[in-house]
């Protein structure tokens, strides 16, 4: 499975990658999906939310493309294996208050990968991280990750196990404002498997 799950991120954050890069091209959330899709099964049904729309994380509408933060979740199956990625990037020019609530996410993100071990509790790691963020706990509005098989939201051990498949995906909401997610796959015992750049990157746009 760990050999599948690899080649599986590696195709998503491929075109992902490419997607990003060519994101000004891009005029709706259709067509980022479009181009996402393009050629693959999906693992579930992709989010492109710009703007208020990345506020719920749930969002599977398709409007223009609009300012502000824009969270792309995006997922194949391969070989019978689904991969899962979220990315936020910045349509426009962010403020330095945007910025920083970015990079404090970001920055959790990267101990909570860190905390992906062997025997780890998925539990704590959640609990310990809503601490952190005392009164910020309120814009944390799903669970901290699932695992990932031939299903894309497959049942976590109470202890991870080594060879186990997690998702990490801390994220904010500001009902009506914006949101912002970032989410990669790990094999417990083994690290990330999401070779994508989780830099917040910034989109003009006029």
């Amino acid at each position: 499975m760990n050999e599948n799950i690899k080649k599986a991120c590696e195709l998503t954050c491929e075109r992902m990658k490419a997607c990003i890069e060519r994101f000004e091209t891009f005029k709706t959330e259709k067509e980022v999906k479009e181009f996402l899709e393009r050629g693959f099964e999906l693992a579930f049904t992709t989010v492109v939310a710009s703007g208020k729309n990345a506020a719920n994380p749930h969002y599977f509408e398709n409007g223009p493309l609009e300012k502000g933060f824009c969270v792309i979740d995006f997922g194949i199956k391969h070989d019978g294996i689904c991969s899962d990625v979220t990315r936020t990037v910045y349509i426009g020019t962010p403020s330095q208050e945007e910025k920083d609530l970015y990079a404090y996410l970001l920055r959790e993100h990267y101990k909570m990968l860190r905390q992906v071990k062997i025997n780890a509790k998925p539990r704590y790691i959640e609990r310990a991280f809503r601490k952190r963020l005392g009164n910020k706990n309120k814009l944390f509005i799903h669970l901290l990750g699932h695992g990932l098989s031939d299903v894309v939201h497959a049942k976590m051990n109470t202890h991870l196990k080594k060879g186990e498949v997690i998702t990490i995906e801390p994220g904010l909401y500001k009902k009506g404002k914006w949101g912002i997610r970032i989410e990669d796959d790990v094999v417990v015992g083994e690290g990330v498997v999401t070779n994508l750049s989780r830099e917040l990157k910034i989109i003009p746009k006029s």
